[in-house]
C-alpha cells in the first residue's frame, strides 16, 4: 500500500507520469477514453442535421481529445514503468504503424514482480510524489 500522502487517485492515474500501473488499470483507462470518444462521435452523427448541436458536440470531441492525448501518454509511461522500461518509449503509441502493436504489448506484457526503479508496487504513485 502507498505511504500516507501518496494514495492513488484518479488525477494520479490519468495525469501523472510517476509510479506504475498493471495491465488491468491500463486497459480499463484506455477503454474509458475510447468510450468517451465513441459517445462524442455518436452524438455528432445523431445531430448532423442541426448545425448548432453538431458544432457543440464537435467542440466537445476536440476538447476531450486534447485531454485524452496527454492522459494516454501518462498511462503508457506508468505501464512501461511497471514493465521496467523508461517512459519515453510511450511515443511508440503515437506512431501509426507501431501503435496497435505497442498497445497490445502493453496490455499483455506482465509487470515486474516486486519493486523496481520506478516504484515499490504496481498501481501506486512512485517515489517522490506527494
Amino acid at each position: 500500500m502507498a505511504p500516507e500522502g501518496r494514495q492513488p487517485n484518479m488525477v494520479w492515474l490519468f495525469f501523472s507520469p510517476s509510479g506504475r500501473i498493471s495491465r488491468l488499470p491500463f486497459f480499463l483507462s484506455w477503454l474509458f477514453w475510447c468510450l468517451i470518444a465513441g459517445f462524442m462521435v455518436a452524438r455528432m452523427a445523431a445531430n448532423e442535421a442541426d448545425e448548432t448541436a453538431l458544432g457543440l458536440w464537435t467542440l466537445a470531441f476536440v476538447v476531450s481529445s486534447l485531454v485524452s492525448l496527454p492522459s494516454i501518454a501518462m498511462l503508457a509511461i506508468k505501464r512501461l514503468h511497471d514493465i521496467g522500461y523508461p517512459g519515453p518509449l510511450s511515443l511508440c503509441l503515437f506512431i501509426p504503424v507501431l501503435s496497435p502493436i505497442a498497445f497490445i504489448a502493453l496490455c499483455l506484457w506482465p509487470g515486474t514482480p516486486g519493486p523496481n526503479e520506478f516504484g515499490a508496487h504496481s498501481d501506486e504513485p512512485g517515489p517522490g510524489t506527494g
